[in-house]
């Protein structure tokens, strides 16, 4: 009866995340409208930050109940799936068209959030310090965009950007903002439900929670993601549909690992260097590789990055379970 509890609130804490995480978007979107910002940067930040919110939730829960472990799984496996998932099963119905500009900026700022994430650990530790600069670089990064994109604001590309029934009725600010408190205590009540529930399951079924968290939670917090850009990517708006993976997978990094580590050190298996830190390096790299090539994420390009993350997650799973 107690398994199948903690399956049930597993589940029920995921379902409070991803709709906690909606609200959540949508609040953040509509928020950005009001101040005329662009939709590239309301997928790079935005958007992104909002998707973000379930790892953020599941970071910070699980670093307080001591299971950093979890936190660093879930960050490392939610950027791949964010990546080869996402992003492959996005231009497998919708080949995407990548704006050169990202070159420049956005995705020089994940690669070297990537890169820190793997240097940091290679004492085995992300200590506060590191995590306060981890912080320190997101900032930069939010700020970076925000003058940049409010100068170059136009309006008929809000236009694919939908909002459901309940916040296109709100017409203020103040209500707006209200309401995205609100999603933000969903998120973390789903994220608390959620890492209880799948600690339980990984004891009972003899799982480590590393595997859990690269594997069942990384997919699980990924979800926002899949669906916000595959939306995106549906409505022709490729530049939030990109936008969106790679300002989550920069907040992934810099937001949820610099607040976990300044809550608590999280501390990192040496195999962790050997295997999933070079595999994320790999894919974020593979990613580069697939948007220079004719500025474009064509069918086959989404096909392999999606048999890629299958391909990974069964060598994973078979070689740890």
């Amino acid at each position: 009866m107690e398994i199948l509890f903690n399956g049930l609130l597993f589940l029920f804490g995921l379902f409070v995340l991803v709709a906690a995480s909606d609200w959540l978007i949508q609040a953040s979107v509509k928020i950005s409208l009001f101040f005329r910002l662009t939709p590239l940067f309301i997928g790079l930040v935005i958007i992104a930050f909002g998707t973000s919110a379930p790892e953020a939730g599941v970071g910070i829960v699980a670093t307080l109940k001591n299971q950093g472990e979890i936190t660093l799984a879930n960050i490392i496996g939610s950027n791949i799936a964010n990546i080869a998932l996402a992003l492959g099963l996005c231009s497998i119905f919708v080949p995407l068209q990548v704006d050169k500009g990202i070159f420049k900026k956005e995705f020089p700022f994940l690669a070297v959030s990537t890169l820190a994430l793997y240097f940091a650990g290679f004492d085995l530790v992300i200590s506060r310090m590191e995590g306060f600069i981890f912080l320190l670089l997101m900032i930069i990064f939010v700020f970076s965009f925000i003058k940049s994109s409010r100068d170059g604001f136009i309006e008929k590309e809000t236009k694919s950007i939908k909002l459901n029934s309940l916040f296109n009725k709100v017409k203020s600010p103040f209500i707006t903002c209200i309401l995205l408190l609100l999603a933000l205590a969903g998120v973390v009540w789903g994220a608390h439900l959620m890492v209880d529930g799948g600690v339980y399951l990984a004891r009972f079924f003899g799982i480590s929670p590393w595997i859990i968290g690269i594997t069942v939670f990384a997919l699980g917090t990924s979800l926002p993601e899949i669906a916000s850009s595959f939306s995106a990517a549906i409505k022709r708006v490729p530049s939030i549909s990109i936008g969106n993976i790679i300002g989550s997978n920069i907040f992934n990094i810099l937001l949820v690992i610099g607040v976990a580590a300044l809550i608590k050190p999280i501390y990192i298996n040496p195999s962790v260097l050997k295997l999933e830190l070079p595999i994320l390096l790999g894919f974020t790299f593979l990613l580069f590789t697939v948007m220079l090539t004719h500025y474009k994420i064509v069918r086959i390009e989404g096909l392999i990055l999606t048999l890629s993350y299958v391909g990974f997650l069964i060598w994973l799973i078979a070689g740890k379970i």
